[in-house]
């Protein structure tokens, strides 16, 4: 009974299973190929149509991503080429920070792009 439970995670922490959520999406999960659908609870091809963004002649593939409520709506529909870099770059920053055990507080620290300034109130 505890293999099982093993194996389908419930004797893991919350933070092992966010680091593995980090892990899986930094490195394993395939953006072009692979949709993310609650739904199904697996790892799948696209089951909505796939979104391409078209940006200073950079042409990718938006993340597929089924919205559980309208299952005809793809939620990544409204992601630009700079969001997507940046959807990208902090899985990895989430995924280096757990490997390296750092702090709650360095890994909720707000993230904000290079050359800009985060607004406080």
């Amino acid at each position: 009974r505890q293999a099982a439970a093993a194996r389908t995670g419930a004797l893991k922490s919350t933070a092992e299973l966010f680091q593995n959520f980090a892990a899986f999406y930094a490195k394993d999960f395939d953006w072009k190929n692979e949709g993310i659908s609650v739904r199904l609870a697996r790892r799948a091809g696209p089951q909505i149509p796939v979104h391409f963004v078209v940006e200073g002649g950079k042409k990718e593939i938006a993340p597929t991503i089924e919205d559980p409520f309208n299952l005809t709506k793809n939620l990544g529909d409204f992601m630009k080429i700079g969001c997507m870099d940046s959807l990208h770059k902090e899985f990895g920053r989430a995924h280096e920070l757990c490997a390296r055990m750092a702090s709650l507080s360095e890994l909720l620290e707000p993230w904000t792009p290079e050359g800009k300034r985060l607004h406080k109130p």
